[in-house]
Protein backbone atom coordinates (compact mmCIF):
# COMPACT_ATOMS: atom_id res chain seq x y z
CA UNK A 1 0.00 0.00 0.00
CA UNK A 2 2.84 2.41 0.81
CA UNK A 3 4.45 1.65 -2.55
CA UNK A 4 1.14 2.43 -4.28
CA UNK A 5 0.84 5.81 -2.51
CA UNK A 6 4.43 6.66 -3.41
CA UNK A 7 3.66 5.97 -7.06
CA UNK A 8 0.64 8.29 -6.83
CA UNK A 9 2.74 11.08 -5.33
CA UNK A 10 5.39 10.63 -8.03
CA UNK A 11 2.64 10.74 -10.65
CA UNK A 12 1.32 14.02 -9.23
CA UNK A 13 4.82 15.54 -9.27
CA UNK A 14 5.51 14.44 -12.84
CA UNK A 15 2.13 15.66 -14.07
CA UNK A 16 2.41 19.06 -12.43
CA UNK A 17 6.02 19.51 -13.57
CA UNK A 18 5.13 18.64 -17.15
CA UNK A 19 2.14 20.96 -17.14
CA UNK A 20 4.32 23.89 -16.07
CA UNK A 21 6.95 23.57 -18.80
CA UNK A 22 4.96 25.41 -21.46
CA UNK A 23 3.48 28.07 -19.14
CA UNK A 24 6.87 29.01 -17.67
CA UNK A 25 8.38 29.17 -21.14
CA UNK A 26 5.55 31.42 -22.23
CA UNK A 27 5.98 33.70 -19.23
CA UNK A 28 9.71 34.00 -19.90
CA UNK A 29 8.93 35.31 -23.39
CA UNK A 30 5.62 37.09 -23.80
CA UNK A 31 2.25 36.22 -22.31
CA UNK A 32 0.14 37.94 -24.96
CA UNK A 33 -2.11 35.35 -26.57
CA UNK A 34 -1.16 32.69 -24.01
CA UNK A 35 -3.67 31.35 -21.50
CA UNK A 36 -2.88 29.90 -18.06
CA UNK A 37 -5.57 29.17 -15.50
CA UNK A 38 -6.08 27.20 -12.31
CA UNK A 39 -9.44 25.55 -11.68
CA UNK A 40 -10.34 24.16 -8.26
CA UNK A 41 -13.49 22.20 -7.46
CA UNK A 42 -14.73 20.96 -4.13
CA UNK A 43 -17.34 18.26 -4.70
CA UNK A 44 -19.59 16.27 -2.36
CA UNK A 45 -22.07 13.53 -3.30
CA UNK A 46 -24.62 12.18 -0.81
CA UNK A 47 -26.60 9.30 -2.35
CA UNK A 48 -29.51 7.49 -0.66
CA UNK A 49 -30.80 4.34 -2.41
CA UNK A 50 -33.80 2.09 -1.99
CA UNK A 51 -31.32 -0.66 -1.07
CA UNK A 52 -29.62 0.66 2.08
CA UNK A 53 -26.37 -1.21 1.41
CA UNK A 54 -25.85 0.98 -1.69
CA UNK A 55 -25.98 4.26 0.28
CA UNK A 56 -22.78 6.31 0.12
CA UNK A 57 -21.12 9.71 0.38
CA UNK A 58 -17.94 10.87 -1.35
CA UNK A 59 -16.09 14.18 -1.17
CA UNK A 60 -13.00 15.29 -3.09
CA UNK A 61 -10.96 18.28 -4.23
CA UNK A 62 -10.20 18.48 -7.94
CA UNK A 63 -7.49 20.73 -9.40
CA UNK A 64 -6.79 21.61 -13.02
CA UNK A 65 -3.85 23.62 -14.32
CA UNK A 66 -4.61 24.48 -17.94
CA UNK A 67 -2.25 26.11 -20.43
CA UNK A 68 -2.88 26.93 -24.08
CA UNK A 69 -0.64 28.83 -26.46
CA UNK A 70 -1.68 31.12 -29.29
CA UNK A 71 -1.24 29.95 -32.87
CA UNK A 72 2.40 30.50 -33.82
CA UNK A 73 2.74 31.73 -37.41
CA UNK A 74 -1.07 31.72 -37.29
CA UNK A 75 -0.92 27.94 -37.89
CA UNK A 76 0.23 25.82 -34.94
CA UNK A 77 -0.07 25.86 -31.16
CA UNK A 78 -0.08 23.59 -28.12
CA UNK A 79 -2.13 22.93 -25.01
CA UNK A 80 -1.50 20.97 -21.84
CA UNK A 81 -3.54 20.35 -18.69
CA UNK A 82 -2.64 18.63 -15.45
CA UNK A 83 -5.42 17.17 -13.29
CA UNK A 84 -5.23 16.18 -9.63
CA UNK A 85 -8.01 14.75 -7.42
CA UNK A 86 -7.68 14.17 -3.68
CA UNK A 87 -10.22 12.38 -1.49
CA UNK A 88 -11.58 14.43 1.39
CA UNK A 89 -14.04 11.97 2.93
CA UNK A 90 -16.24 8.98 2.15
CA UNK A 91 -18.65 6.59 3.82
CA UNK A 92 -20.92 3.70 2.84
CA UNK A 93 -20.47 1.54 -0.23
CA UNK A 94 -17.24 1.93 -2.16
CA UNK A 95 -18.04 2.41 -5.84
CA UNK A 96 -16.78 4.71 -8.60
CA UNK A 97 -18.62 8.02 -8.27
CA UNK A 98 -16.12 10.79 -7.62
CA UNK A 99 -13.12 8.48 -7.13
CA UNK A 100 -12.35 5.03 -8.51
CA UNK A 101 -12.22 1.76 -6.59
CA UNK A 102 -8.95 -0.19 -6.66
CA UNK A 103 -8.51 -3.96 -6.91
CA UNK A 104 -8.86 -4.27 -3.12
CA UNK A 105 -12.30 -2.68 -3.17
CA UNK A 106 -11.06 0.57 -1.59
CA UNK A 107 -11.44 4.10 -2.94
CA UNK A 108 -8.27 5.72 -4.23
CA UNK A 109 -6.96 8.41 -1.88
CA UNK A 110 -5.87 10.54 -4.84
CA UNK A 111 -4.75 10.52 -8.42
CA UNK A 112 -3.08 12.87 -10.89
CA UNK A 113 -2.19 12.91 -14.55
CA UNK A 114 -1.45 14.98 -17.62
CA UNK A 115 -5.02 14.73 -18.92
CA UNK A 116 -4.68 17.00 -21.94
CA UNK A 117 -1.63 17.34 -24.17
CA UNK A 118 -2.36 18.35 -27.73
CA UNK A 119 -1.04 20.12 -30.81
CA UNK A 120 -3.57 22.41 -32.46
CA UNK A 121 -3.50 23.38 -36.12
CA UNK A 122 -5.49 25.80 -38.22
CA UNK A 123 -5.66 27.19 -41.73
CA UNK A 124 -7.06 30.71 -41.81
CA UNK A 125 -10.68 30.52 -40.61
CA UNK A 126 -11.48 27.52 -42.79
CA UNK A 127 -10.05 24.54 -40.92
CA UNK A 128 -8.76 23.55 -37.49
CA UNK A 129 -7.61 20.32 -35.86
CA UNK A 130 -6.29 18.89 -32.59
CA UNK A 131 -3.97 15.90 -32.16
CA UNK A 132 -3.40 14.28 -28.77
CA UNK A 133 -5.22 14.18 -25.43
CA UNK A 134 -8.19 16.54 -25.43
CA UNK A 135 -11.73 17.35 -24.35
CA UNK A 136 -14.59 16.56 -26.70
CA UNK A 137 -18.14 17.89 -26.87
CA UNK A 138 -20.65 16.96 -29.54
CA UNK A 139 -24.23 15.73 -29.63
CA UNK A 140 -23.38 12.02 -29.17
CA UNK A 141 -20.00 12.10 -27.37
CA UNK A 142 -18.96 14.46 -24.57
CA UNK A 143 -16.44 15.03 -21.82
CA UNK A 144 -18.70 14.98 -18.77
CA UNK A 145 -18.22 17.84 -16.31
CA UNK A 146 -20.32 16.45 -13.44
CA UNK A 147 -17.42 15.10 -11.33
CA UNK A 148 -14.22 16.56 -9.85
CA UNK A 149 -12.53 16.62 -13.28
CA UNK A 150 -13.85 15.84 -16.79
CA UNK A 151 -13.09 12.72 -18.79
CA UNK A 152 -10.76 13.17 -21.78
CA UNK A 153 -10.00 11.39 -25.05
CA UNK A 154 -6.82 10.60 -26.98
CA UNK A 155 -6.70 10.84 -30.77
CA UNK A 156 -7.55 13.50 -33.32
CA UNK A 157 -10.40 15.88 -34.14
CA UNK A 158 -11.10 18.45 -36.85
CA UNK A 159 -13.54 21.16 -37.85
CA UNK A 160 -14.15 22.73 -41.29
CA UNK A 161 -16.15 25.88 -42.06
CA UNK A 162 -16.37 25.98 -45.87
CA UNK A 163 -19.42 28.28 -45.96
CA UNK A 164 -20.95 30.87 -43.66
CA UNK A 165 -23.09 29.08 -41.09
CA UNK A 166 -21.92 25.60 -42.16
CA UNK A 167 -19.58 23.56 -39.98
CA UNK A 168 -18.25 20.05 -40.66
CA UNK A 169 -16.60 18.18 -37.80
CA UNK A 170 -15.21 14.79 -36.89
CA UNK A 171 -12.97 12.86 -34.52
CA UNK A 172 -11.31 9.49 -34.04
CA UNK A 173 -10.15 8.37 -30.60
CA UNK A 174 -8.45 5.15 -29.51
CA UNK A 175 -8.19 5.79 -25.75
CA UNK A 176 -9.95 7.66 -22.99
CA UNK A 177 -9.52 8.58 -19.33
CA UNK A 178 -12.61 8.45 -17.14
CA UNK A 179 -13.60 11.30 -14.82
CA UNK A 180 -12.69 9.25 -11.73
CA UNK A 181 -9.39 7.61 -12.74
CA UNK A 182 -5.80 8.55 -13.59
CA UNK A 183 -4.99 6.32 -16.54
CA UNK A 184 -5.86 6.28 -20.22
CA UNK A 185 -7.55 3.04 -21.25
CA UNK A 186 -8.53 1.48 -24.55
CA UNK A 187 -12.23 1.15 -25.30
CA UNK A 188 -14.20 -2.01 -24.47
CA UNK A 189 -17.71 -3.34 -23.88
CA UNK A 190 -19.12 -4.48 -20.56
CA UNK A 191 -17.86 -8.03 -21.15
CA UNK A 192 -14.85 -7.67 -23.47
CA UNK A 193 -11.13 -7.13 -22.92
CA UNK A 194 -9.55 -3.65 -23.05
CA UNK A 195 -9.05 -2.56 -26.64
CA UNK A 196 -11.73 -4.78 -28.15
CA UNK A 197 -13.20 -1.56 -29.58
CA UNK A 198 -10.29 -0.24 -31.65
CA UNK A 199 -11.64 3.27 -32.00
CA UNK A 200 -14.57 5.65 -31.59
CA UNK A 201 -15.47 7.70 -34.68
CA UNK A 202 -17.64 10.81 -34.79
CA UNK A 203 -18.61 12.65 -37.97
CA UNK A 204 -21.14 15.42 -38.33
CA UNK A 205 -22.35 18.71 -39.74
CA UNK A 206 -24.21 21.72 -38.40
CA UNK A 207 -25.80 24.66 -40.16
CA UNK A 208 -27.07 27.92 -38.69
CA UNK A 209 -29.02 30.52 -40.64
CA UNK A 210 -30.49 33.22 -38.43
CA UNK A 211 -33.11 31.66 -36.13
CA UNK A 212 -32.86 28.23 -37.82
CA UNK A 213 -30.29 25.55 -36.97
CA UNK A 214 -29.80 21.90 -37.84
CA UNK A 215 -27.29 19.39 -36.47
CA UNK A 216 -26.47 15.92 -37.83
CA UNK A 217 -23.99 13.47 -36.28
CA UNK A 218 -23.04 9.84 -36.80
CA UNK A 219 -21.02 7.94 -34.19
CA UNK A 220 -19.41 4.52 -34.47
CA UNK A 221 -17.86 2.42 -31.72
CA UNK A 222 -16.06 0.00 -34.05
CA UNK A 223 -17.61 -3.51 -34.18
CA UNK A 224 -19.95 -2.62 -31.30
CA UNK A 225 -22.42 0.23 -31.70
CA UNK A 226 -23.44 2.88 -34.21
CA UNK A 227 -25.67 5.88 -33.61
CA UNK A 228 -27.14 8.72 -35.65
CA UNK A 229 -28.76 11.91 -34.43
CA UNK A 230 -30.60 14.66 -36.32
CA UNK A 231 -31.85 17.77 -34.51
CA UNK A 232 -33.45 20.92 -35.95
CA UNK A 233 -34.66 24.04 -34.17
CA UNK A 234 -36.22 27.43 -34.88
CA UNK A 235 -36.18 30.42 -32.54
CA UNK A 236 -39.18 32.76 -32.83
CA UNK A 237 -38.90 36.36 -31.59
CA UNK A 238 -42.26 37.33 -30.11
CA UNK A 239 -43.92 40.73 -29.82
CA UNK A 240 -43.54 41.01 -26.05
CA UNK A 241 -39.72 40.73 -26.34
CA UNK A 242 -39.93 37.07 -25.40
CA UNK A 243 -38.71 34.18 -27.53
CA UNK A 244 -39.98 30.70 -28.28
CA UNK A 245 -37.57 28.00 -29.45
CA UNK A 246 -39.04 24.84 -30.98
CA UNK A 247 -36.80 21.79 -31.39
CA UNK A 248 -37.34 18.37 -32.91
CA UNK A 249 -34.96 15.44 -32.97
CA UNK A 250 -34.62 11.82 -33.99
CA UNK A 251 -31.90 9.48 -32.67
CA UNK A 252 -31.13 5.87 -33.57
CA UNK A 253 -28.79 3.25 -32.11
CA UNK A 254 -28.02 -0.20 -33.51
CA UNK A 255 -25.36 -2.91 -33.40
CA UNK A 256 -22.19 -2.55 -35.46
CA UNK A 257 -20.83 -6.08 -35.49
CA UNK A 258 -19.19 -8.92 -33.61
CA UNK A 259 -18.86 -7.19 -30.23
CA UNK A 260 -22.60 -6.61 -29.87
CA UNK A 261 -23.34 -9.84 -28.03
CA UNK A 262 -25.49 -10.72 -25.04
CA UNK A 263 -24.35 -8.79 -21.99
CA UNK A 264 -22.11 -6.37 -23.91
CA UNK A 265 -24.40 -3.54 -22.74
CA UNK A 266 -25.56 -4.96 -19.44
CA UNK A 267 -26.99 -1.77 -17.93
CA UNK A 268 -29.46 -0.86 -20.67
CA UNK A 269 -30.37 -3.88 -22.80
CA UNK A 270 -32.35 -6.95 -21.65
CA UNK A 271 -30.83 -9.35 -24.23
CA UNK A 272 -29.83 -11.82 -21.51
CA UNK A 273 -33.56 -12.61 -21.23
CA UNK A 274 -33.74 -14.05 -24.76
CA UNK A 275 -34.43 -17.84 -24.75
CA UNK A 276 -31.15 -19.76 -24.73
CA UNK A 277 -29.00 -16.63 -24.53
CA UNK A 278 -25.48 -17.09 -23.11
CA UNK A 279 -23.87 -13.90 -21.80
CA UNK A 280 -20.75 -13.02 -23.74
CA UNK A 281 -21.45 -15.61 -26.46
CA UNK A 282 -24.86 -15.23 -28.08
CA UNK A 283 -25.15 -12.62 -30.82
CA UNK A 284 -27.53 -9.79 -29.98
CA UNK A 285 -29.31 -7.09 -31.94
CA UNK A 286 -31.30 -4.01 -31.09
CA UNK A 287 -32.58 -1.22 -33.32
CA UNK A 288 -33.47 1.60 -30.98
CA UNK A 289 -35.12 4.85 -32.04
CA UNK A 290 -36.23 7.88 -30.11
CA UNK A 291 -38.00 10.99 -31.38
CA UNK A 292 -38.78 14.15 -29.45
CA UNK A 293 -40.35 17.58 -29.66
CA UNK A 294 -39.39 20.38 -27.26
CA UNK A 295 -40.40 23.98 -26.62
CA UNK A 296 -38.48 26.60 -24.65
CA UNK A 297 -40.00 29.99 -23.83
CA UNK A 298 -38.03 32.94 -22.43
CA UNK A 299 -39.40 36.21 -21.06
CA UNK A 300 -37.11 38.42 -19.02
CA UNK A 301 -35.77 36.43 -16.09
CA UNK A 302 -38.16 33.50 -16.63
CA UNK A 303 -37.54 30.41 -18.75
CA UNK A 304 -40.11 27.63 -19.19
CA UNK A 305 -39.59 24.34 -21.03
CA UNK A 306 -41.58 21.30 -22.11
CA UNK A 307 -40.72 18.20 -24.12
CA UNK A 308 -42.15 14.81 -25.06
CA UNK A 309 -40.28 11.76 -26.40
CA UNK A 310 -41.25 8.32 -27.65
CA UNK A 311 -39.00 5.26 -28.04
CA UNK A 312 -39.22 2.18 -30.26
CA UNK A 313 -36.64 -0.33 -29.08
CA UNK A 314 -34.10 0.65 -26.41
CA UNK A 315 -31.99 3.66 -27.36
CA UNK A 316 -28.52 2.94 -25.88
CA UNK A 317 -26.79 5.86 -24.16
CA UNK A 318 -23.39 4.31 -23.32
CA UNK A 319 -21.04 4.28 -26.34
CA UNK A 320 -18.60 1.95 -24.54
CA UNK A 321 -18.04 0.53 -21.06
CA UNK A 322 -17.81 3.30 -18.47
CA UNK A 323 -19.29 5.99 -20.71
CA UNK A 324 -22.04 8.02 -19.00
CA UNK A 325 -23.76 11.32 -19.54
CA UNK A 326 -24.03 11.63 -23.34
CA UNK A 327 -27.80 11.81 -23.61
CA UNK A 328 -29.11 14.25 -26.28
CA UNK A 329 -32.78 13.99 -25.26
CA UNK A 330 -34.26 16.88 -23.25
CA UNK A 331 -36.29 14.15 -21.52
CA UNK A 332 -33.15 12.24 -20.45
CA UNK A 333 -32.68 11.92 -16.69
CA UNK A 334 -29.52 12.37 -14.63
CA UNK A 335 -29.97 9.20 -12.57
CA UNK A 336 -31.58 7.09 -15.35
CA UNK A 337 -31.62 7.29 -19.15
CA UNK A 338 -35.43 7.34 -19.71
CA UNK A 339 -34.91 5.71 -23.15
CA UNK A 340 -36.30 2.18 -22.75
CA UNK A 341 -38.26 0.19 -25.33
CA UNK A 342 -41.80 1.53 -25.85
CA UNK A 343 -41.28 4.26 -23.25
CA UNK A 344 -43.05 7.60 -23.55
CA UNK A 345 -41.50 10.47 -21.59
CA UNK A 346 -42.60 14.02 -20.91
CA UNK A 347 -40.67 16.81 -19.22
CA UNK A 348 -41.55 20.19 -17.71
CA UNK A 349 -39.02 22.74 -16.45
CA UNK A 350 -38.98 26.25 -15.01
CA UNK A 351 -35.97 28.47 -14.50
CA UNK A 352 -35.55 31.90 -12.92
CA UNK A 353 -32.66 34.36 -12.82
CA UNK A 354 -32.84 36.14 -9.47
CA UNK A 355 -30.47 38.94 -10.51
CA UNK A 356 -33.01 41.65 -9.62
CA UNK A 357 -32.97 40.42 -6.02
CA UNK A 358 -29.72 38.43 -5.57
CA UNK A 359 -27.05 39.04 -8.18
CA UNK A 360 -25.57 35.80 -9.54
CA UNK A 361 -28.34 33.48 -8.29
CA UNK A 362 -30.22 31.18 -10.71
CA UNK A 363 -32.56 28.23 -10.08
CA UNK A 364 -34.05 25.56 -12.34
CA UNK A 365 -36.59 22.90 -11.41
CA UNK A 366 -37.60 20.07 -13.77
CA UNK A 367 -39.77 16.98 -13.69
CA UNK A 368 -39.55 13.98 -16.04
CA UNK A 369 -42.05 11.16 -16.22
CA UNK A 370 -41.62 7.96 -18.23
CA UNK A 371 -44.41 5.41 -18.70
CA UNK A 372 -45.02 2.05 -20.39
CA UNK A 373 -41.35 1.03 -20.58
CA UNK A 374 -40.98 -2.61 -21.67
CA UNK A 375 -38.33 -5.33 -21.44
CA UNK A 376 -36.34 -4.86 -24.66
CA UNK A 377 -36.03 -8.63 -25.30
CA UNK A 378 -39.61 -9.63 -24.53
CA UNK A 379 -42.29 -7.13 -23.51
CA UNK A 380 -44.08 -9.83 -21.49
CA UNK A 381 -41.07 -10.18 -19.15
CA UNK A 382 -41.21 -6.71 -17.61
CA UNK A 383 -42.73 -3.25 -17.62
CA UNK A 384 -42.16 -0.08 -15.63
CA UNK A 385 -42.90 3.58 -15.02
CA UNK A 386 -40.28 6.01 -13.72
CA UNK A 387 -39.94 9.68 -12.79
CA UNK A 388 -37.25 12.15 -11.72
CA UNK A 389 -37.50 15.50 -9.94
CA UNK A 390 -34.47 17.78 -10.23
CA UNK A 391 -33.69 21.12 -8.56
CA UNK A 392 -30.55 23.02 -9.57
CA UNK A 393 -29.25 26.14 -7.83
CA UNK A 394 -26.18 28.06 -9.03
CA UNK A 395 -24.67 31.14 -7.43
CA UNK A 396 -21.86 33.18 -8.97
CA UNK A 397 -20.39 35.03 -5.97
CA UNK A 398 -20.19 38.72 -7.00
CA UNK A 399 -17.65 39.64 -4.34
CA UNK A 400 -15.08 37.04 -5.48
CA UNK A 401 -14.37 36.85 -9.20
CA UNK A 402 -14.26 33.28 -10.45
CA UNK A 403 -16.05 31.72 -7.44
CA UNK A 404 -19.30 29.79 -7.95
CA UNK A 405 -21.43 27.49 -5.79
CA UNK A 406 -23.88 24.89 -7.05
CA UNK A 407 -26.36 22.57 -5.35
CA UNK A 408 -28.33 19.87 -7.20
CA UNK A 409 -31.15 17.80 -5.72
CA UNK A 410 -32.25 14.68 -7.61
CA UNK A 411 -35.11 12.36 -6.62
CA UNK A 412 -35.75 9.30 -8.80
CA UNK A 413 -38.50 6.70 -8.37
CA UNK A 414 -39.54 3.67 -10.41
CA UNK A 415 -42.41 1.20 -10.32
CA UNK A 416 -41.21 -1.98 -12.00
CA UNK A 417 -42.73 -5.41 -12.57
CA UNK A 418 -40.39 -8.13 -13.84
CA UNK A 419 -37.05 -7.19 -15.44
CA UNK A 420 -35.90 -4.00 -17.15
CA UNK A 421 -32.17 -3.28 -17.09
CA UNK A 422 -32.65 0.39 -18.04
CA UNK A 423 -34.89 1.17 -15.07
CA UNK A 424 -33.02 1.84 -11.80
CA UNK A 425 -33.84 1.53 -8.11
CA UNK A 426 -35.13 4.55 -6.16
CA UNK A 427 -32.36 7.08 -5.53
CA UNK A 428 -32.16 10.51 -3.88
CA UNK A 429 -29.02 12.58 -4.47
CA UNK A 430 -27.63 15.74 -2.91
CA UNK A 431 -24.71 17.10 -4.95
CA UNK A 432 -22.63 20.11 -3.90
CA UNK A 433 -19.98 21.93 -5.95
CA UNK A 434 -17.69 24.83 -5.08
CA UNK A 435 -15.79 26.04 -8.16
CA UNK A 436 -13.01 28.61 -8.32
CA UNK A 437 -11.14 29.71 -11.45
CA UNK A 438 -8.06 31.93 -11.35
CA UNK A 439 -6.64 33.17 -14.64
CA UNK A 440 -2.96 34.10 -14.49
CA UNK A 441 -3.04 35.54 -18.01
Amino acid sequence: MRRHKNKIRLGHTAALTASLIFPLSAMALDTSGHSLELKARGIHFDRDFETDSNDRTQSALGLQLNYESPYFADMIGVGISSYSVNKLDNSGRNTSDVLSVDNNGELHDSFGQVAQAFVKLKYQDLASAKLGRQLHKSMLLSSSGSRAVPNTFSGGSFQLTPLKGLSLFGARYNEWSSRSDSSFEEFKTDNSADGAIDYIDSLGASYVAGPFSINLEHLRAQDFLKKTGLVASYNFKLADQSSLKLTGGIHTSSDDGKLFITGSESAELDDEDLPGAISGVTASDNDGQGIYLAANWKLGNVELGAAVAKFDGAWIEDNFAGDHGTNPFPTGGVLADFSNDNEQVWMLSAGYDWKDYVSGLKTVVSYKDGSDAKNSANAALGEADENELAFDLTYQVPAIKGLAVRYTYLDYHSDKTGRLDGVKEDDTDHRFYVDYTYRFF
